[in-house]
C-alpha cells in the first residue's frame, strides 16, 4: 500500500515537472530497491500505483475535451471504444512499473546481502 502511494505521487509530480514517460521506470526501480518485505509488494505495489495514475490521467483527458482524438485512436487501433484505450494505457503502465519494481527488488538482493544473525 505504501509503495503504491509513493509510486503514484512521485511519478505524478515528476511527470508534471519534467514531462517524460520514463519516470514510470525510474521511480518504481528506486521504490522496489527500498522494499524489504517481498517481491510481490515491490512489483504489484508499483504497478498498481502507475496503473491508477496513467488510467486516471487518460480518463481525465478523455472526459475533458479529448473524446474526439481518443475515439479516433481507439478506432484506428481496433479497440472499439475509448474506455478500452484508457484501460490499455493503464495496463502498459502497470506492466512497465511492475517489471521495474521487480528489478529494483532483485537488485537489492544482489547488491545488499542481508545476513541473519542467529
Amino acid at each position: 500500500m505504501i509503495s503504491t502511494l509513493i509510486s503514484l505521487v512521485l511519478v505524478f509530480v515528476l511527470q508534471l515537472l519534467f514531462y517524460s514517460w520514463w519516470w514510470i521506470i525510474l521511480v518504481p526501480l528506486v521504490v522496489g530497491f527500498m522494499e524489504k518485505d517481498s517481491v510481490s509488494k515491490a512489483a504489484l505495489g508499483n504497478g498498481l500505483g502507475v496503473f491508477a495514475l496513467w488510467s486516471g490521467m487518460s480518463l481525465y483527458q478523455w472526459l475533458n475535451g479529448g473524446e474526439i482524438i481518443v475515439t479516433r485512436v481507439a478506432e484506428v487501433m481496433g479497440a472499439g471504444s475509448g474506455i478500452v484505450l484508457v484501460l490499455a494505457t493503464g495496463l502498459i503502465g502497470f506492466l512497465v512499473a511492475g517489471i521495474a519494481g521487480y528489478a529494483g527488488f532483485s537488485l537489492r538482493k544482489v547488491v545488499i546481502k542481508e545476513y541473519q544473525v542467529s
